[in-house]
This record gives structure tokens, sequence and C-alpha cells, in this order.
């Protein structure tokens, strides 16, 4: 029977087969804005250039990441178009283009730079490598699913995930198979695979059963392996464990967290816990030099100390905003939400200071699906296939307080209050559950 996933998008299309051979239903959920706390704005975005790329389907777009290399943009879209787009600002968008290609198949991973060749993942199961300067293929390998996971490229060897729980490693040179470990697949799972993460003579790897695995990254044989969430529950959707956020590595911890399950601190030489937080999370987070920040299930943003797991603050206003990926803008964060907004957060309060809607010629509030943060810019691609450039500045109103604190010698108060909610949380305390309605009870986005 075929196996039911989800995916994580705006609308809620959820098709479930059921076990029983009963048959299968289908219900679409139109979502509803959650009202903001208004804020005075510190940063404006200028907006210096888009290009529509094609028509982006709004399924597998996790897979999906920018690249840039010698001052050239490499993105990809799930209908098959690849681009090399200009960083440099031009007058039309016909001369930021340095070229487009278009696959008969899918583009669900990638592109990811591997020196000479960038790397990307087909819907068919394919793994190519391309000449980032035409963008004709290299050499391409025939993997057994759909390569759900961008690329991770380490001595010599490109790693990917695929959809029905295997971990390849490719030869570089030429795509050719150096060995794949399988694991088993539970009847549910989320949409989506985090990336291979690779470290010296290790490779360590996540999946849908709730297992973090370390691989001998010569052969592929097991190291060691963990549990960072058990399944519970009666039905299969209860049952969803999946680690989907990406992994991080740093001074000999390896750092995950799980949907329906924990965030943990491991001992990367042994696999031992180093502590354990009861958090549910599928979004990828910051590891910094001395704080973590996640984006729980029910979109709280929060701050634990690296060392402990002990909760710094709580963010609770994106509650419903469905939060994407968690980034680093500067000394601060920086993420989108469903509805086209993007959020900067102080990293040592909590509080936000800065919100600004994303638009381009079809209108605004588009679903903002990959962001990549470079200095003080941002590139986004939002669910219409649309790439947009922003920089990032001050907005006029700090500007004009900035000057009247100059003229008259008094300190420029903060526009923004601080709404996070220092706290101090035990190990043991329990996932909240929000009450929001269907989404937060089975799947989030």
């Amino acid at each position: 029977m075929m196996q039911p996933l989800f995916t994580k998008q705006s609308k809620l299309t959820l098709t479930l087969l059921i076990a029983m051979g009963l048959g299968a239903c289908s219900s679409t959920i139109e979502l509803k804005e959650p009202p903001m706390t208004p804020i005075e704005s510190e940063l404006k975005m200028v907006k210096k250039w888009q290009v529509f790329q094609g028509s982006l389907d709004k399924h597998d777009t996790e897979g999906l990441v920018f690249t840039i290399k010698d001052e050239q943009l490499f993105v990809a879209n799930n209908n098959g178009r690849l681009s090399a787009l200009k960083v440099a600002d031009t007058s039309r968008w016909q001369d930021q283009v340095v070229w487009q290609g278009a696959f008969s198949e899918k583009v669900i991973s990638g592109p990811v730079m591997d020196d000479d060749q960038l790397i990307v993942g087909t819907a068919k199961g394919r793994v190519k490598a391309l000449d980032p300067a035409t963008g004709s293929v290299k050499w391409q390998s025939q993997l057994s699913s759909e390569v759900l996971s961008a690329a991770t490229v380490s001595q010599g060897k490109i790693y990917t995930r695929t959809a029905d729980g295997k971990i390849y490693a490719l030869n570089r040179a030429n795509g050719e198979v150096v060995w794949v470990s399988e694991h088993q697949m539970p009847k549910l799972s989320l949409r989506g695979a985090p990336k291979v993460l690779a470290s010296d003579d290790k490779v360590y790897v996540a999946w849908e059963t709730g297992i973090l695995q370390a691989l001998e990254a010569q052969s592929g044989n097991l190291a060691w392996e963990t549990r960072v969430a058990i399944p519970s529950g009666r039905t299969d959707l209860e049952r969803i464990v999946d680690i989907q956020s990406n992994l991080a590595l740093l001074d000999g911890t390896l750092y995950a967290l799980g949907f329906h399950g924990k965030f943990v601190a491991i001992n990367v030489e042994t696999g031992n816990f180093r502590y354990v937080k009861e958090l549910s999370g599928y979004r990828d987070f910051v590891v910094a030099d001395q704080a973590i920040y996640l984006v729980d299930e029910n979109d709280v943003i929060q701050a634990l100390d690296r060392f402990t797991g002990t909760t710094l603050w709580k963010q609770k206003s994106m509650a419903g905003r469905m939060i994407n990926d968690l980034n680093v803008y500067g000394g601060d964060l920086v993420a989108a939400d469903a509805w086209g907004y993007v959020h900067w957060f102080n990293a040592v309060q909590g509080n936000e200071y800065a919100r600004v809607k994303h638009s381009n010629e079809y209108g605004d509030g588009n679903r903002i699906t990959n962001m990549k943060v470079s200095d003080n810019q941002l590139y986004l691609m939002d669910e219409t296939g649309t790439i947009s450039k922003y920089q990032v500045e001050k907005s006029n109103l700090l500007q004009f307080r900035e000057q009247i604190a100059v003229q008259t010698g008094k300190p420029i108060e903060p526009l923004n209050s601080s709404e996070s909610e220092p706290e101090e949380t035990t190990d043991h305390e329990k996932i909240e559950k929000s009450e929001s309605g269907f989404f937060s009870k089975f799947w989030p986005f």
C-alpha cells in the first residue's frame, strides 16, 4: 500500500489511505491569518531586483536551497527549472539571468555547490551534477527513490537521502554509488528529509522513526544510534516522530530536534546524551556560541542555554503564523511566516524589532518558501516562483529618531519594548499543546 506523506504548506491537503483498506478521504483547509501586535519597524527592505522563474509547485520545497558563488546566485524550481542569476543589480530582469535550464522532471533538492559542479536531486530519483557556467549535465546517477534532501559534500563523496529510507554515498567525480544504508520507514511521516551531516570520519543522519545514527564515512557501517523520539498514541498520525530539522554540530556536541520528540545534545563520540529537553519542532534551528534558538511546533520561538538546555526566553507572539526556518542576521534572528512577512528578533531578549511584508508583481502576502541571508541582503523565493533580492536598511522612522538624538544629545529610546517572556524551565516540563485547532493537533507546516 502507498505510504501517505504530508507536506509543509500554507494550505493543508490531507490525503489519508486507511490502513485497513476502508478507502481514502481528502480535505483542504484554508488558513486564516492570526492577528499581530503592531510594532514600529526598525528596518525596511529595499527591493533591488526580482526574477520570475516559473510557477512553483507548492509541494516539495523543503529540499530547495540558494547557493551563491562567484557573484552568482543559483536556485532551482521544483517544476524542473534551474537558474543562475547575477547577484549585482541590473537595469532589466533579462540582464539579471546568466542562464536558465529546464528538466523534464521536478528538481526537489539543491542546488548545492561542490567546487566546479552544482548538485541537484529530482523527483525521479536522479542526482545530477551540472556545470555552473552553463547548466549542462556533467553526470547523473539513478537512485532508488525521490531525492528529498539537499546534498552534503565531504572528502570526495556526496551524501543524500531518498524517500524510501536510504542514505547514499556517491563518488563526487562520477556519481557512482560508494555505499548505501537502508532504514525501515514508518507508515506515516512528514514530507522531506534533513541534510546528512558530515564531519571527519563520520556522517550523521536523522530518520523519520525518531532515530539518529552515526555511520562510518568510508563504509556506511553503524557507529552508534540513539532515539530522539518514541512513537506514542493510538493512530499513525499521533505516532509521527520525524526528525525534520537539520542537525548541528559544535565543539563535539551534536544537536537534534524531533517532532513529537525532544531537543537533545549528544556526545558525538559515544552517542550519549549531554542533556534532553522536552520540545517538539520541525524547523531548522540556530546554534550560536552561548545559545540555541529554535521554533517549536506551536510557533513559539525559544532561546536555550547551549550548555545546559535551560530556557532563556520565549517569544509567543508568532503563534499560528507558521514561522519558517530561523536564520542568523548579524547577531540577531530573522525568519519568514506563511503570510509573506519577514520578522527580526533580538537574540538577547527575544523581542521583535522589525517586520516587513514581501511583495511581487502578483501582489503581497505570498508565502516565502526559501530565504538566504548574506550580510544585509535577503534572497527570497515565494510560492509564485518569484526570486527577490532585498537590501535591508534602517527604517525612515529609525533614521529620523537617530537624527533627533544627535541634535538633542539624548540617547535614542527603543522603538519596541520586549514582548518575550524570560523563563526558567526544567528538563521534565511537558510540551505545551496549542488549542488553535486542527493543524497543531495533527500537522505542522
